[in-house]
């Protein structure tokens, strides 16, 4: 597969996907930028099928993933001194000052389990289609459909409680709890 294919046929779930996991808009979009030139740096490593989704979905995600927790380490170490903060800290730190109705959604979103956050993210915010969201992930079309039903019921229950709703949390048949944690 060309990168300019990889590119167009990933980039948006992938986006979706880190953002997910707590990155920002523009880290997510840098991060995944940086997968994809891991990828085509390492492509002789791929084992998979290039013409497989699911092979080239699963990979893209595996080195994403070690490239958040990179990045997250960086960020937990910190800055050695005030003049190591680049102009983009400053920038990122301010517009994470300003507050708007986005700010209770993501709180939300925050709350919901890891794989129902991830297909909001990608499937809402990214717009990605179903099939390349299944790709990236690994499962099904139906199982996306399936967590995007369920991420969307748990959302709903988050942001408007009512009556006969404990917290706003999701309930499964069993009435045990859905949708909060990682």
């Amino acid at each position: 597969m060309a990168l300019d294919a990889l590119i167009n046929r990933f980039r948006g779930p992938l986006i979706g996907l880190i953002a997910s996991w707590g990155a920002s808009p523009r880290d997510s979009v840098e991060l995944a930028t940086d997968t994809f030139a891991e990828a085509y740096l390492s492509r002789m490593r791929f084992h998979g099928d290039w013409n497989n989704e699911k092979d080239v979905g699963r990979w893209l995600r595996g080195i994403a993933s070690n490239l958040h927790k990179t990045a997250i380490a960086k960020t937990r170490r910190g800055p050695r001194s005030i003049e190591s903060l680049g102009e983009r800290d400053f920038a990122q730190a301010e517009s994470e000052l300003a507050t708007d109705g986005t700010d209770r959604v993501r709180a939300a979103m925050d709350r919901l389990q890891g794989s129902w956050r991830a297909v909001l993210f990608m499937h809402y915010i990214e717009d990605s289609p179903l099939v390349e969201i299944a790709a990236l992930l690994g499962v099904s079309e139906r199982s996306v459909e399936g967590r995007l039903r369920r991420a969307r019921a748990a959302l709903r229950d988050l942001l408007e409680p009512g009556e006969g709703r404990e917290g706003g949390a999701a309930r499964d048949q069993d009435g045990q709890e859905e949708g909060m944690g990682k």
